[in-house]
Order: C-alpha cells, then structure tokens, then sequence
C-alpha cells in the first residue's frame, strides 16, 4: 500500500481484504490494521496497464488516495551512481552509447524503465484486479 500525494509516499507491504463493510489492509511488519469503509471510498479503480488498484476516499482534509500494488512496486527514485539495478529492471538503468558511462540516470529514463517494469509485471493481474474493483463497486451499491 502507497498513499499518493505530497509528501514522502511510505510503502507498506500487506495483504489486503474485502470485509463486508470494509476494505482492509493488515501491515506485515507491524501488524496495524487500516481500514478504509466502503461508505468514505468514492473511487475505485484499476490503473491501466499496471497491477495497481487504485482507491479514492473521502477524508477530513479531502481525498485521500491510496494505491495498492498486486507485485513489488518499482523503486521510486532513480539508484545511485554505480549501482546494481533492482530485481526485475533490466541489465542496467543507465544510458547505452559511447558517453553512456559519463551520463547519469535521468529521471525521465528512471520513470520509463518503471513504466516498462509495472507494464510487465501486470501479465495475468488484469482479472483479479478488475475483481476487486467490481467486488468494491458492488459493496458501495449496497451501503
């Protein structure tokens, strides 16, 4: 789980359920429990072309949003300098060519390579994600 918006994005691995009233997300490492009623969720959806689950609900402040990845999310920030690269992310994230050696990582070429990972990644989530998303739609009908 990854809560979008200003601010350092604190990523917490978990399982996530779908409770009668609730979705719930139990955190592995610490064991708190969030949970997000049905009756403040306004949105849910499925991030195109990605394994992430999308869901938008009403706070105190406004709109809280929440991303639920179904695989390892990519990292957010480009690596350092003569770094291996992450699982799953190719060779290298580095520029190819003559002066590729001398450049460094941009974060343009960062977001593509996480484009092209989550892209990957999706392969056989579509259906469960689209699940989830109609089981949540169908709970927010019935509230």
């Amino acid at each position: 789980m990854v809560e979008l918006g200003r601010g350092a994005p604190g990523e917490r691995k978990g399982m996530l359920f779908l409770d009668a009233d609730a979705v719930r997300f139990e955190d592995d490492r610490s064991g708190a429990v969030t949970r997000l009623e049905l009756a403040t969720i306004r949105r849910a959806r499925r991030n195109r072309g990605s394994p992430i689950l999308l869901i938008d609900q009403a706070s105190d402040g406004g709109t809280r949003k929440l991303a639920f990845y179904f695989s390892q999310p990519p990292p957010l920030t480009p690596p350092e300098p003569g770094s291996a690269p992450p699982p799953g992310m190719g060779l290298s994230s580095r520029p190819v060519g003559a002066f590729g050696a001398m450049r460094r990582t941009s974060k343009r070429r960062h977001m593509r390579s996480n484009i092209g990972y989550l892209t990957t990644s999706n392969a056989g989530k579509r259906e469960m994600i689209e699940s989830w998303v109609s089981e949540i739609r169908e709970g927010l009908a019935g509230s």
